[in-house]
């Protein structure tokens, strides 16, 4: 049976990763071996962690991000040489099956280094939050309404630019020759530059619709237009076009992200966001300087 080690991140969510946890133990076909790194979440570690069979865990000194943490959790597996990793957002929950099809589809498949299954919203099963992505290198984005409801999927595995880190299914040797995610995104846009990074590889990333992921949307940073989200969505979609984009790509985004930073300066307060206004321009610096981490101004940034 094969072994896949499971990634995930905690910070402040220990029901929803007790949920995500117990949906993993239900898995079959495949021998799973969790590992949960907590970011330094207040107040003591819940009882019901250390009686999770074979859990790997790891309290992080420090709030490491999306990124580092799981990172951390990749090398706690690495003793355990696993040959599939799978990277799954704590906030979920997956169906028996998942996991034993991206394996099989990537031992079946040679050329593909990623494999990613649709993952829906929580509150309505039916509606497709992630499922691939077109890369549209203009304006740093991946196109990820393709598939915009469960009836839309493609009836098979299809090649795709983009898999979410929210599920991603990676082969260890490919995560760990290309050192991971970059931890100085600390959250967002990780995802983007790793899956670039696979396709220099001349690796193939595919969606496959036989597995399912249930996703409780934007709960640990508090929403899409939260001070947070607005922050690292913004600075770290500049700073992977400076390792993804060519010299003439690069100046076209850099026109259109200025130009769309100076657009939100009016929209936001018109749509009652107006406090979004200085982060996002923090993020347009800092992108623009290159200046990575998220210790700063990530804590200034939760409290609004």
């Amino acid at each position: 049976m094969e072994k896949v080690a499971v990634l995930l991140v905690n910070y402040g969510q220990w029901d929803l990763t007790r949920q995500c946890l117990a949906s993993l133990a239900e898995s079959r076909g495949v021998e799973v071996h969790p590992v949960l790194v907590d970011n330094h979440t207040s107040g003591e570690v819940p009882d019901w962690v250390a009686g999770v069979p074979g859990l790997l865990f790891q309290r992080a000194g420090s709030n490491l991000g999306f990124a580092a943490g799981n990172n951390a959790a990749f090398l706690l597996a690495e003793p355990l040489d696993i040959p599939w990793t799978f990277i799954l957002n704590n906030d979920t929950t997956l169906t028996p099956d998942t996991l034993r099809v991206l394996v099989q589809f990537l031992q079946e498949n040679p050329d593909a280094g990623i494999v990613t299954p649709p993952v829906f919203y929580a509150g309505h099963p039916d509606t497709v939050w992630s499922a691939g992505g077109r890369f549209s290198p203009w304006r740093m984005l991946f196109r990820q309404d393709l598939y915009p409801n469960r009836g839309d999927l493609p009836p098979s595995p299809v090649e795709t630019d983009f898999a979410s880190g929210c599920a991603m299914m990676i082969r260890s040797s490919l995560f760990r020759e290309l050192k991971g995610f970059r931890e100085g995104f600390f959250i967002y846009h990780e995802d983007s530059l790793l899956c670039r990074r696979v396709s220099g590889l001349n690796s193939k990333i595919f969606l496959h619709p036989g597995g399912e992921v249930l996703h409780h949307v934007s709960i640990s940073s508090g929403g899409s237009l939260s001070p947070f989200a607005v922050y690292f969505t913004h600075r770290n979609r500049f700073l992977a076009a400076r390792e993804c984009l060519d010299p003439l790509r690069m100046t076209v985004f850099s026109l259109y992200y200025t130009m769309m930073t100076v657009a939100k300066t009016f929209l936001y307060p018109l749509r009652g966001h107006g406090r979004l206004v200085r982060w996002m321009w923090k993020a347009w610096l800092h992108g623009v300087s290159g200046r990575e981490g998220g210790t700063f101004p990530a804590l200034e940034a939760t409290r609004g």
